[in-house]
């Protein structure tokens, strides 16, 4: 018999479709609902079907955020998902919230790589688990991205570690096997980017996973890194269906002497051309009520979308202004992956704002010298893809000067040099402030202050304070040399 895994991943709480650039509607859960059904019932028989999740459930709506993901749970309850790994962002509103998820999710959440001060897995984080699907027995371990510390909150995870996972997945391979699974899947909230190319190179965390895996595991459904995975890595295909319900992974494992054949394809989600599934629109309905009037307040309008295309783009360097602006700050600095969605064109209302800077961040000013400064700017430059926007500075640097010797010339944004003696105040969130992404800056800090506003709240009061409808400056502010 044939098992077709069907897969999502970041979902992120998005319950409603959303236009992409080319204005195309995609996504949104009564639609995803119906694309899930059509790939269990499309699969050929004889086939049974289990549906599987790679993290990131709640987190980015307000329709979610205000109920600390309920409403994810019941419609994930509603489509019969069988296991989830374990996300960053299932952190984000604290260990309690989690737990209270965990609890009242009638499917598994799993994360076999956490460890607590003891050195033990705690108690109410399951590894694996076992599901039967028409007499196949469907063996499942999870596991989180070893880099949840650096990209939530660091204080959300305070006492627990997070593994490299691929020993781990060996072990409960090998228990899962013992205890009569047919198959083994791994549920990874770990990431991979690959190549558009006719061998499609893919690159990325879950991609060493692989490689370093040495037991028999059958197919990995992949999450984090929001990119369309479709590659076999260490004989192990592995998948991932971007973000936001726009897209699903269908996997089908064919036995073929003693083991399983895999073959994959993603599907978008185009809302247009999908019924809504009736039940699930109705709970998102009930969902959407609830918070409809908060969503729909009008806080400006917008003449073009603002896309975050590339690593540096107008948006982010908006949201880094409003930053610097109510922290009346020398300097601001917005990290790129804390931007959540694009800026689209038409009302600017509070749930488009949320969407972007759904985590309720306090921003935080800290005075530093010169020199911290300069190094600061260095760790911004550092690797090989800008991960941060700025405001009130201009850096020109070398990217192809080692780390830590990059910045040829940093200026104010009134053109004054930054001197090594200097005082500066530099605005950014206390995600940053406490380390995450790796740019961190409060120890380095002769001053630390919250400035009393969440980013959220600066975005939103910047936009009001804007002339309309917005404008968002598009000049380069981390120029790499020969531009």
């Amino acid at each position: 018999m044939r098992l077709r895994i069907v897969s999502t991943n970041d979902f992120h709480g998005a319950f409603d479709p959303r236009a992409d650039t080319a204005g195309v509607r995609r996504g949104g859960a009564a639609y995803l609902a119906s694309a899930i059904r059509q790939a269990e019932a499309g699969c050929p028989a004889p086939c049974t079907t289990v549906l599987l999740d790679g993290g990131d459930m709640f987190q980015g709506t307000l329709t979610s955020n205000l109920a600390y993901g309920r409403p994810v749970v019941a419609f994930y309850d509603r489509i019969d998902v069988a296991a989830a790994a374990l996300g960053n962002h299932e952190f984000d509103w604290g260990i309690d919230s989690l737990q209270a998820r965990m609890r009242e999710a009638p499917f598994a959440i799993l994360g076999a790589n956490v460890r607590d001060e003891s050195g033990q897995r705690p108690a109410w984080i399951r590894a694996d688990t076992i599901v039967e699907r028409d007499g196949i027995r469907i063996g499942i371990v999870g596991v989180a991205t070893p880099e949840t510390p650096e990209v939530t909150r660091a204080s959300n995870v305070r006492g627990l570690t997070f593994l490299q996972p691929a020993p781990i997945v060996d072990e409960h391979a090998r228990r899962l096997r013992a205890r009569g699974a047919d198959v083994v899947v791994v549920v990874a909230h770990m990431g991979a980017f690959c190549d558009r190319t006719p061998d499609a190179t893919c690159r990325g965390e879950v991609v060493d996973m692989a490689n370093a895996i040495t037991e028999q595991v059958d197919a990995i459904v992949s999450g984090h890194s929001h990119s369309l995975v479709n590659t076999v890595v260490n004989g192990i295909p592995i998948v991932q269906a971007g973000s936001s319900g726009r897209s699903i992974a269908v996997l089908d494992l064919e036995p073929s002497g003693g083991r399983w054949r895999p073959t994959a394809e993603l599907r978008a989600v185009f809302s247009d051309s999908l019924p809504a599934d009736s039940a699930v629109a109705a709970l998102v309905a009930d969902a959407s009520a609830q918070v409809a009037a908060i969503v729909g307040r009008q806080v400006g309008s917008n003449a073009t979308r603002l896309s975050r295309t590339g690593a540096q783009y107008p948006l982010g360097n908006f949201i880094a202004d409003a930053q610097r602006w109510a922290g009346r700050a020398d300097v601001a600095v917005m990290n790129n992956g804390g931007i959540r969605a694009d800026l689209l064109a038409g009302d600017v209302t509070f749930g488009h704002l949320y969407e972007i800077q759904p985590f309720g961040n306090a921003l935080m000013r800290v005075t530093v010298t010169g020199t911290t400064l300069l190094s600061y700017l260095e760790s911004i430059v550092a690797g090989d893809r800008l991960r941060a926007h700025v405001s009130g500075v201009r850096v020109r640097f070398d990217p192809a000067a080692p780390n830590g010797s990059r910045v040829v010339e940093a200026r104010l944004s009134d053109g004054r040099p930054i001197a090594p003696g200097g005082s500066y105040t530099v605005v950014l969130n206390d995600f940053l402030a406490e380390g995450g992404d790796g740019l961190g800056l409060g120890r380095e800090a002769t001053r630390t202050e919250a400035i009393g506003a969440l980013d959220l709240d600066a975005l939103i009061a910047y936009v009001q304070a804007h002339p309309q409808p917005l404008t968002a400056p598009d000049e380069a502010r981390l120029i790499p040399t020969g531009l």
